[in-house]
């Protein structure tokens, strides 16, 4: 509306007013269409009269009512922030039934039923309950309309397609606001597998929201002012720079995580993500002082965990932080209640693989690597998933496993000190010197203070023969 009103002069093309609201961000003429007909609502107008917006077809829009400018002596007031002041908001709306069997209506409806369910246990977004999104009909009103009305950003719409051999449920999560689709799936089977198909749909859903979300929010913000974010826009952009696995971008996360904080004292995600970034500068030696990033780690999930308890997120990262500082037994009670609060959490089922390796509960540990790694095949955590099931693998005698998936752990995005100490122990009992110097050569160009001792502190397995056994062969290696 400023833009059509301060170039009133002309008509303003689609590819200004798109450059304008949503930089860098595809968007369809649909929602430009959308947007302005809320417009005109407002006003009073409409696509017939166009007493205040006027279409020029072909080419654009153009302001045609009479404008008087008043100036007040006043100071201006701040920019206002260009991100909602609170966390993102989601509408299920009812599925559409194709096909000509009116007995599957339910299913249609009981599927987005479940997706509401599922989805209030996520602490960290709003989702529009029932009684307000099922009044609109999967086809009654435009997306974009339905969201405006429901104050959502993100829907999430469907079908559910009926035939001889069974059914097809097919299902999306889409920006409201640029009409940008995010996630899409389809499933098939019989219709004896219905219940079955709807917590797939489920599972999928939360990890696009957990992974996908966050990163497409931060692609969306990566052109705003730092000054105009809020503290949510603040937390994107900081999980954004996390899963990158390097000094700098820890650092960069850390400082976004710190201004969220700044803007909203009570932000126990802000304070999670801040105990990561201090988990990664121990973990990894991106920080001097180890100890010191130890204690931070803690205090920081102590915070978030006393802010919201029953978040995953966490539960999760407070039981790391126990892990940490040496306590994995006790580590491991809080990752398993981060998987009572969210049973489709991926990075939980991972970080449980992780403490039940060091505890050597090789085949649990596996299990769960394996549950995470169906949940989020492209998980930004890959390699360590990789790495965790290799050493699982090691302390199950499975040398041939533990080979296969030390290989993809290096093969995968980012891997880091452990991985290559896992991949050089395994390369070497197999006789692979070249490659286990390899791993090696590529732990000392990190040039931090990392060898087996280090290692042990977070990994000190406790099956004696074991641990014996990787200390002898890091030692044959000089590490």
């Amino acid at each position: 509306m400023t833009l059509l009103v301060a170039e009133r002069h002309r008509a303003v093309t689609k590819q200004d007013i798109f450059q304008a609201i949503w930089p860098g961000i595809f968007v369809t003429d649909a929602s430009l269409s959308t947007l302005v007909r809320q417009i005109r609502r407002v006003l009073g107008d409409d696509g017939e009269r166009q007493a205040f917006i006027k279409t020029v077809r072909g080419h654009g829009f153009r302001f045609v009512a009479e404008v008087r400018e008043i100036r007040s002596a006043q100071a201006a007031a701040p920019v206002e922030a260009l991100t909602p002041a609170t966390k993102p908001t989601i509408a299920i709306r009812p599925f559409r039934l194709l096909g000509h069997n009116p007995t599957q209506q339910a299913v249609a409806e009981a599927i987005p039923a479940e997706l509401i369910a599922t989805l209030s246990r996520l602490r960290w977004i709003n989702v529009i309950a029932r009684g307000s999104s099922f009044r609109f009909g999967p086809g009654d009103t435009d997306t974009a309309d339905m969201a405006v009305q429901l104050g959502a950003q993100y829907v999430v719409s469907g079908l559910v397609e009926c035939h001889a051999q069974g059914l097809a449920i097919y299902a999306e999560l889409s920006d409201a606001r640029s009409g940008q689709v995010i996630w899409s799936d389809g499933i098939s089977g019989k219709i004896d597998d219905v219940y079955d198909m709807r917590a797939r749909v489920a599972r999928e859903l939360v990890m696009a929201l957990e992974l996908r979300l966050p990163m497409h929010e931060a692609d969306r913000l990566a052109h705003v002012p730092t000054e105009n974010l809020d503290a949510w826009g603040h937390y994107h952009l900081g999980i954004r720079h996390m899963y990158r696995y390097n000094r700098v971008d820890n650092q960069i996360a850390a400082g976004h995580f710190r201004q969220a904080i700044e803007l909203d004292k009570g932000f126990a995600r802000a304070y999670g993500g801040l105990s990561y970034t201090e988990f990664q500068n121990a973990f990894q030696h991106f920080g001097m002082d180890v100890d010191h990033h130890r204690r931070l780690t803690l205090n920081h999930a102590e915070e978030a965990l006393k802010l919201d308890p029953l978040d995953p997120f966490c539960n999760l990262i407070y039981g790391r932080a126990k892990w940490l500082s040496g306590d994995a037994e006790d580590g491991l009670i809080w990752v398993d209640r981060s998987l009572e609060l969210n049973p489709n959490y991926a990075f939980g089922y991972y970080n449980n693989a992780t403490l039940n390796t060091v505890l050597c509960n090789s085949e649990l540990a596996d299990q769960n690597v394996d549950h995470a790694l169906i949940l989020s095949p492209l998980d930004p955590h890959l390699q360590s998933m990789f790495g965790t099931r290799a050493l699982a693998a090691w302390i199950g005698d499975d040398l041939a496993a533990a080979h296969r998936y030390a290989e993809r752990a290096l093969k995968s995005p980012n891997p880091h000190l452990y991985v290559f100490i896992i991949a050089a122990a395994i390369y070497a009992q197999r006789g692979e010197a070249l490659k286990a110097q390899d791993c090696v050569d590529a732990i000392r160009a990190k040039q931090v203070p990392f060898g087996t001792k280090e290692f042990l502190t977070h990994f000190n397995l406790r099956q004696a023969d074991k641990l014996s056994e990787l200390v002898s062969t890091l030692a044959g290696l000089g590490i």
